[in-house]
């Protein structure tokens, strides 16, 4: 049997074609397949940068600003290995720990992703060397300008850092400050070193003197002269220059080895001579 129909002379054949909505629906299935995909790898590769890297990741570090300080011995301060993973460095922790270190006077820590930790430091630089008195014995400490002594000086020294003395102490280590009533002499010894260090080099050593009543006097040992200068808690500039100036005049006269002590203290200069006792 035939599966042609005639009719009226025209022949009709039967056909068997997919419909076209069929297809659309498989295509769009199939894009949806490749959207789904590629979603998924976009997840997975940002899961694994994102979390995955940068735990086993081993941290870079990076030390700036460092002078004196070897990358070596602050990352030792800091408690690190080198085998640290990034992302398992406390940020905060690690600051704490280079910021205790005392040879460092500011600290500031960033993470940068994916590896490196940048430790920015600002060491301290002393302004005088502290002749500190322990139990009967002298240790030379250096001291910054917030009054923290940091580190004992080294045996050669700094030729043109003063000495400060008469400070008594139970015991003293790096990290340790003055008292608060002492700090402004060393912020003033700072500014001197900034503005006039030449004028600063003049003084070989600075003793604090305790008053019976509170506060205290400082006794300053010229470089050029045997007469020792007492002033008060007050070191600038303008004082320097006063007393170098009333000192000049001494030498002038040629009485240095009549005069013991000058007397800077009222804004006006009177001298104490040798032998006459200390009121």
């Amino acid at each position: 049997m035939s599966d042609i129909i005639g009719l009226q002379n025209h022949a009709y054949t039967e056909s068997r074609q997919i419909p076209q909505a069929v297809k659309k629906t498989k295509g769009k299935q199939l894009l949806k397949i490749l959207i789904l995909a590629m979603l998924l790898f976009l997840v997975g590769d940002a899961v694994y940068h994102l979390f995955i890297l940068p735990f086993n990741s081993t941290a870079k570090i990076q030390v700036l600003g460092n002078d004196t300080i070897s990358e070596a011995e602050l990352k030792k301060a800091a408690g690190l290995t080198g085998t640290e993973k990034w992302g398992k460095i406390d940020k905060d922790g690690l600051l704490h720990r280079v910021a205790s270190y005392p040879l460092v006077a500011e600290a500031r820590v960033l993470k940068k992703y994916p590896d490196k930790v940048l430790i920015e430091i600002t060491e301290r630089k002393p302004v005088g060397v502290l002749l500190a008195t322990v139990s009967g014995r002298t240790i030379p400490m250096e001291i910054d300008k917030t009054g923290t002594v940091f580190k004992t000086a080294s045996k050669k020294g700094q030729p043109e850092l003063p000495v400060i003395s008469g400070l008594s102490f139970q015991t003293i280590r790096a990290g340790m400050k003055v008292h608060k009533q002492l700090v402004p002499l060393f912020k003033q010894l700072d500014l001197l070193q900034k503005k006039n260090p030449v004028l600063l080099s003049e003084i070989s050593e600075i003793k604090i003197e305790q008053k019976k009543y509170g506060g205290f006097d400082l006794i300053l040992y010229p470089v050029q002269t045997q007469v020792k200068v007492r002033t008060d808690s007050t070191l600038n500039e303008e004082r320097l220059r006063y007393m170098m100036l009333a000192l000049d005049v001494i030498q002038k006269f040629d009485l240095s080895a009549e005069i013991e002590e000058l007397d800077v203290r009222a804004g006006t200069a009177s001298y104490r001579l040798r032998g006459e006792a200390n009121e």
